[in-house]
C-alpha cells in the first residue's frame, strides 16, 4: 500500500448522491447486491482519498435501522450491501476478498458493547450467518457459527463454534486492512477456511462449515447487533471499503 493510504484524508470528496435502496455496489463478482440500511443519506456514499482511491463509506447512527429484514425488532442497526442469487451452495469453494479502513474516530468499544461486523458470508433459509469479521472490545475476530446446530433464533443465538483473534482495533484504525477467504462450503469434514491479512495467513480450518443446504451469499458494511448493550443511544460509526471481491478462483479476488 502507499504510505499516503495509511492515514486517512479528511478532504475526500463524495462521489453518490443521497442514498437510496437502489445504490449500486461498487463490488466485483458478487452479482446484484441490495443496500440494507435505514435510507438516510450518510448510511452510504462513494468517496475519494486524496491518492485517488476509490472506496465505499458506510456510517450507523442510533436508531439506524433496516426495516426491510426485521432489524428495528431485532436489537440491530445496519448499512450493509447484501448479496441476492448467487446459485453458491455446500460443495462450492469460493473465494472472498476486501479492503477496510477504520477511521481514527471510531468508538472505542468497552467489554459490554454490541459487536461490529465488518463482513459476513450467511446462509438463506432458517440458517443464520456462517463466517463473521467482527470487531469486540478485546480485538478483531474471524467467527464461525456452529457448522453442525442451526442457529435460526437471532435473539438468543447458540454461541460460536470458533473464535480466533485476527488483531486489535488499534491495528485496523488509520489504515487499509487487506482481508481474503478462501472457503469450502459443506457439511461435511472436507470442508476449510483459510483467512489471509494484508497477504499473510491468520487462520486455517478443516471441517464442516455449515449447517443446511441453502444458498450462501455475502454481505458487507457496518452492521452491529444487540445495540441495547449501549445502554443508550450507540455512537455514531463509520468505515470505509474498497477492492471488494468475489470469484471461484484466487485470480478473480486479487
Amino acid at each position: 500500500m502507499k504510505p499516503l493510504l495509511m492515514i486517512l484524508a479528511m478532504s475526500f470528496l463524495a462521489l453518490a448522491a443521497p442514498v437510496a435502496e437502489a445504490q449500486q455496489s461498487m463490488s466485483k463478482g458478487t452479482g446484484k447486491m441490495e443496500l440494507q440500511s435505514a435510507r438516510k443519506k450518510h448510511s452510504y456514499s462513494r468517496v475519494s482519498f486524496s491518492d485517488g482511491t476509490k472506496a465505499e463509506k458506510f456510517e450507523v447512527r442510533a436508531g439506524d435501522c433496516s426495516r426491510s429484514n426485521g432489524d428495528c425488532k431485532t436489537d440491530r442497526e445496519r448499512s450493509e450491501f447484501s448479496a441476492k442469487r448467487t446459485g453458491i451452495r455446500p460443495g462450492d469453494e469460493m473465494w472472498y476478498a476486501w479492503s477496510i479502513f477504520l477511521p481514527r474516530d471510531f468508538p472505542k468499544l468497552p467489554k459490554r458493547a454490541p459487536s461490529y461486523t465488518f463482513g459476513q458470508i450467511h446462509q438463506r433459509d432458517s440458517s443464520g450467518p456462517e463466517l463473521l469479521f467482527e470487531l469486540f472490545h478485546d480485538g478483531f475476530f474471524a467467527v464461525l457459527t456452529n457448522p453442525y446446530k442451526l442457529d435460526d433464533d437471532p435473539m438468543n443465538p447458540i454461541g460460536s463454534f470458533k473464535e480466533v483473534r485476527l488483531t486489535s482495533q488499534k491495528a485496523l484504525t488509520g489504515r487499509w486492512t487487506r482481508i481474503k477467504v478462501n472457503a469450502k462450503w459443506s457439511r461435511g469434514e472436507d470442508g476449510f477456511i483459510t483467512v489471509w491479512m494484508n497477504n499473510k495467513k491468520v487462520w486455517s480450518y478443516r471441517g464442516a462449515t455449515t449447517n443446511s443446504n441453502g444458498e450462501l451469499y455475502f454481505k458487507y458494511g457496518l452492521y452491529r447487533a444487540f445495540v441495547s448493550r449501549c445502554g443508550g443511544p450507540c455512537p455514531t460509526a463509520s468505515i470505509y471499503y474498497t477492492n471488494v471481491r468475489q470469484g471461484r478462483s484466487e485470480a478473480e479476488v486479487n
